[in-house]
């Protein structure tokens, strides 16, 4: 086999793998091993080094808190509890790549899942339902989602994952702190 097919072989082969990963086919919903909510893997985590938390004047920047345990992959969340940190998650199938799907916020905060970083326009939850994930109970995730804005309101402190029931690899978690 000469140079050019050896290529040819060794770059199929990556754009399958490629496709692999990124495929949006899965129509399953993943079940945590162990018989918890917890996943203790570090899958989901995006390699980024804390980049500030909101433009403008909260003064928030860096990794919050670390939690006692992996919650949908997330050991360290994003600090957005100060007043005026946008608390807007990009609800799409490259949510896998943002640090912001683990976030910090306050009781008595929301969270906007939406289409994109301004908050704007809500997530398309036909195409990927919201759903709860593991974490404290009860989970405001399930039943909270305001459709028509995509915010979901967090009344109590605690520790809430969630995941789009068609899309396994948009997952999170939100920490929510008194």
């Amino acid at each position: 086999m000469n140079m050019s097919m050896r290529l040819a072989v060794i770059s199929s082969g990556l754009v399958l793998a490629a496709a692999a990963v990124f495929a949006c086919s899965d129509d399953t919903t993943p079940t945590p091993s162990g018989g918890d909510d917890v996943d203790s893997g570090s899958s989901g985590s995006d390699g980024s080094s804390g980049s500030s938390g909101s433009s403008g004047t909260s003064g928030t920047s860096g990794q919050a808190e670390t939690g006692p345990s992996a919650l949908n992959g997330c050991t360290s969340y994003v600090d957005r509890t100060a007043e005026g940190a946008s608390r807007v998650i990009q609800w799409d199938t490259t949510l896998f790549q943002r640090e912001e799907r683990c976030m910090q916020i306050k009781r008595g905060q929301k969270v906007t899942f939406a289409t994109d970083d301004t908050g704007s326009t809500p997530g398309d939850f036909d195409a990927h339902p919201l759903g709860a994930q593991g974490g404290d109970t009860p989970n405001p995730v399930a039943s909270a989602l305001e459709k028509n804005t995509g915010e979901v309101s967090f009344a109590s402190a605690g520790e809430f994952g969630y995941i789009c029931t068609v899309h396994p690899a948009m997952i999170g978690a939100i920490l929510v702190t008194e």
